[in-house]
């Protein structure tokens, strides 16, 4: 094992030792935390825009959606299904 180095008492109080792969590192960790913090800025504008154009197009839709349109909508549906239904029993019935 090696001995611990001696400290110097002549040496002043608050002089600090760095060793320069300590400094590297943090200085690289530095610039990947501010990177991480420009993507997190870039990624809510993005999403802000997102919400802004969601929000007109759902404006739209419910301008544009009326209850006469939904039963509209509901029945058109409905005769869909009455009409694939009456199809798939005409077919069964001629088997």
């Amino acid at each position: 094992m090696g001995e611990a180095a001696a400290i110097n008492s002549a040496a002043p109080v608050g002089v600090y030792i760095t060793r320069p792969e300590f400094s590297e590192r943090m200085s690289a960790l530095t610039s990947n935390v501010r990177q991480v913090e420009n993507d997190v800025v870039n990624i809510k504008s993005k999403q802000d825009t997102q919400q802004e154009t969601l929000n007109k197009i759902l404006d739209v839709v419910q301008k544009q959606g009326s209850f006469k349109n939904s039963l509209i909508a509901g029945f058109s549906g409905l005769g869909g299904g009455i009409a694939a239904g009456t199809v798939y029993l005409l077919h069964w019935l001629t088997q």
